[in-house]
């Protein structure tokens, strides 16, 4: 393979067009800190459809109405658990009821989808930005809501901190 350029920017007087191939077997990212590159937006309550001794009376109404619904608590545990298998470093996200709120307030994380209550779309939208660039945002599964009457203090690092990978 001849440049159609030589080094000062002149044509190269040996260039002649032609077929190229390069067969490439892998390409692999490596060093540094692994980072989510995939964040999902699930819902709390999608492991209490059908869960044994669960009162329904005292869930919120995706998972009393998940069958009339069209299973979609169901649905979307499918999906986490396709993004989970897939070997994608990810984050899966699982608001409690989304509310038009301002963003701002603090945020409050569990695990094991037990948490009821509300949190602003806004400050799920930040939530999704910031799981990007943290490291122990990896590989992981958790609901969120937001804490009452009180101000985020903005370290996200703290409150990613606190997570268990699945």
């Amino acid at each position: 393979m001849l440049s159609k350029f030589e080094y000062d920017g002149a044509l190269n007087p040996n260039f002649q067009p032609g077929l190229f191939q390069l067969e490439i077997e892998s390409i692999k990212a490596y060093g540094g800190k692994v980072l989510p590159r995939f964040v999902q937006v699930s819902s709390a309550g999608v492991t209490r459809p059908g869960k044994p001794g669960l009162n329904l009376a005292e869930e919120p109404p995706a998972v009393r109405l998940n069958e009339q619904l069209g299973g979609i608590l169901t649905w979307k545990l499918k999906g986490e658990d396709v993004i989970r298998s897939s070997g994608i470093p990810y984050t899966i996200i699982r608001p409690c009821a989304l509310t038009e709120a301002p963003a701002g307030s603090t945020l409050k994380f569990a695990q094991g989808d037990t948490i009821k209550g509300q949190v602003s779309r806004e400050d799920i939208a930040e939530l999704c930005i910031q799981a990007l660039t943290q490291p122990s945002a990896c590989h992981t599964t958790f609901e969120v809501k937001t804490e009452a009457d009180s101000q985020f203090s903005g370290n996200w690092d703290e409150l990613f901190s606190e997570l268990k990978s699945d």
